[in-house]
């Protein structure tokens, strides 16, 4: 009587397989039958992992199995005459042995190919997570050099803003003292301009007062020539009046 399969068996590992080898075979066992397109093998494997990755159902699903009968022993095959006893029970323990040795050699194979599956898998996370750290940090990079850029062009621009508002005062120093200085100069212009108004109303008051006094002068020598005058012709014409 041919031993029924279990779940362990469609997985391809032991009884007293870890978890993590039950994980690495579903997922060798999963690409494989997904490559070959067996989509109903490929379900009795997932219900399988589904179990035996399950503390509870995997402790229920070998108590169950525990407790099932024992398969019959095989039928013993015909004795070949002429051939010993212990040669034949020699034949069975070499074939027994040598079925023991294929199928552990084959295990052996099918789970070192898992390893290495699982271990190129974790190899290519671990790369895609280095390219993704390698990113993040040139993405991180580049966010603090554009916020470096940014706060140099604010200082560059608080600099100049700061420069514009002392030269603005400056200029407007200047002005203010420009605009004093004008002011005094104005005022110098002003009262030099008052000065030579007076002087010059004063120098024509002098001229308009020496040119009076001239003709005042010259009045009293016309007034004088003309008494003596007419002291000269009234003695001239009333000479009995000298």
């Amino acid at each position: 009587m041919t031993k029924a399969r279990t779940l362990y068996d469609i997985l391809q590992v032991s009884a007293t397989a870890e978890p993590a080898m039950i994980k690495a075979a579903h997922v060798l066992l999963s690409r494989r039958l997904e490559a070959a397109g067996d989509s109903a093998a490929l379900r009795l494997l997932n219900d399988a992992f589904a179990t035996l990755n399950d503390p509870t159902l995997r402790t229920a699903y070998d108590a169950r199995i525990a407790d099932a009968p024992p398969p019959l022993p095989p039928a013993a095959p015909p004795r070949p005459a002429g051939t010993p006893a212990w040669g034949r029970a020699l034949m069975i323990v070499l074939a027994a042995a040598a079925g023991y040795v294929g199928a552990t050699m084959w295990h052996q194979r099918a789970l070192t190919q898992m390893v290495l599956e699982h271990q190129a898998a974790l190899a290519e996370k671990q790369a895609e997570l280095t390219r993704f750290n390698i990113e993040q940090a040139e993405r991180r990079q580049e966010s603090q050099q554009e916020r470096y850029a940014t706060l140099q062009e604010q200082r560059a621009q608080e600099r100049q803003a700061q420069q514009e508002a002392r030269d603005l005062a400056a200029l407007r120093n200047r002005l203010d003292r420009e605009s004093s200085d004008y002011q005094r100069s104005k005022s110098r212009e002003e009262q030099q301009r008052e000065r030579d108004a007076l002087r010059r109303v004063e120098q024509e008051r002098a001229a308009r007062a020496a040119e009076a006094q001239r003709n005042a002068m010259l009045a009293e020598r016309r007034l004088a020539e003309e008494k003596r005058e007419l002291e000269r012709l009234y003695r001239e014409n009333y000479p009995q009046y000298r």
